[in-house]
């Protein structure tokens, strides 16, 4: 039996995995294919087809052209720009990477809370614009660098506690912070058996000196994160989101940050990627922006474009693949592929 791999997000370089696809004598082609009609037009017979599920446009429109389709593999964590319902409806599998930059973003959420609970971009600026010095209160240091709290004595709230929500768990325990948690679909001995403290939103949000986001963009977390949750937590509070811009209320995080309802946010992705240059976030000096870069080291970057290929080799051989966020296809799957 010949099959038909399509992959419609192929950058320079990258190492697919397009050789996993030998035995089975599969016709590969690769290319940079990003509009409706342009997935249409290449992957509509094909038998698998990989790229970007939380960007390129694997719509209800898309998914019903695909009438051959056992899998979309896709690259990345995220999946909000694909139709899972449809989906799901015609028995196709949906699957991401939910295993290739734990170390990156959960390193990030670190970085991002620690430089700005020392204060080093302004300490930095300082020391190099005015030669500023805490001894003797050179250039107005202990102005800038004021206040620093002790990181052992603060509170990590993570809100979703998934692989990339328990690695970061994991590394603040290890700072010696106490950390609390919310995520309802995790049971509260699996939390605590992290040495994490379960909590509810509303506690976590009162009680917390930091606290990251690590939910995916649904209809129910979208905007989760707004005026009403920013009014709740102390006003020394830092925030950081390395999970999806939407998950925030951006208009309500900027009036926290100029009210000073918090003390200042770290944000690995916005409401607009790339950010719009008039967006007010851009000039606060106390909010750190990262451009969605949490993701990235040489390693990650590797793992994110070939472990989608042996999900295409399982489905192929008829196996439900084990990376489908998308269980409730799997009988009608079966039924037709395996």
């Amino acid at each position: 039996m010949s099959y038909k791999v399509v992959h419609v997000l192929v950058p320079p370089g990258a190492n697919i995995g397009e050789e996993l696809l030998e035995p089975l004598g599969a016709e590969m082609i690769k290319g940079a294919w990003h509009t409706e009609g342009e997935i249409i037009s290449v992957a509509a017979d094909a038998d698998a087809v990989l790229g970007r599920i939380a960007g390129q446009p694997f719509s209800r429109r898309v998914i019903e052209s695909l009438t051959n389709c056992r899998i979309i593999a896709g690259v990345g964590v995220g999946y909000e720009a694909t139709d899972v319902e449809t989906a799901t409806r015609l028995g196709i599998a949906v699957t991401n990477v939910p295993d290739y930059c734990l170390d990156e973003v959960s390193g990030r959420v670190i970085a991002l809370m620690l430089a700005l609970a020392y204060r080093i971009i302004p300490i930095d600026q300082a020391a190099k614009e005015k030669q500023a010095n805490m001894l003797g209160n050179v250039g107005g240091m202990m102005q800038v660098a004021s206040p620093i709290f002790r990181t052992r004595d603060q509170t990590l709230g993570i809100v979703g506690l998934a692989k990339i929500g328990t690695a970061t768990a994991l590394k603040a325990r290890g700072l010696g912070m106490r950390v609390i948690a919310f995520d309802p679909y995790v049971p509260e001995g699996v939390v605590a058996n992290l040495g994490v403290q379960p909590v509810d939103m509303d506690t976590l949000l009162r009680v917390s000196d930091f606290i990251t986001l690590h939910t995916p963009l649904t209809p129910e977390t979208k905007n989760m994160i707004g005026s009403e949750e920013f009014k709740k937590m102390k006003p020394t509070c830092y925030f950081v989101n390395t999970a999806r811009g939407g998950c925030v209320d951006e208009s309500a995080l900027i009036n926290a940050l100029q009210e000073g309802q918090i003390a200042g946010a770290g944000l690995d992705v916005t409401v607009d990627e790339p950010i719009k240059a008039d967006n007010p976030l851009i000039k606060m000096p106390n909010v750190l922006l990262t451009g969605h870069t949490a993701w990235y080291s040489t390693a990650a970057m590797s793992e994110l474009f070939y472990k989608p290929m042996p999900q295409v080799v399982m489905a192929l051989n008829g196996k439900w693949p084990t990376y489908a966020v998308n269980p409730d296809a799997r009988k009608k799957w079966l039924e037709r592929w395996g």
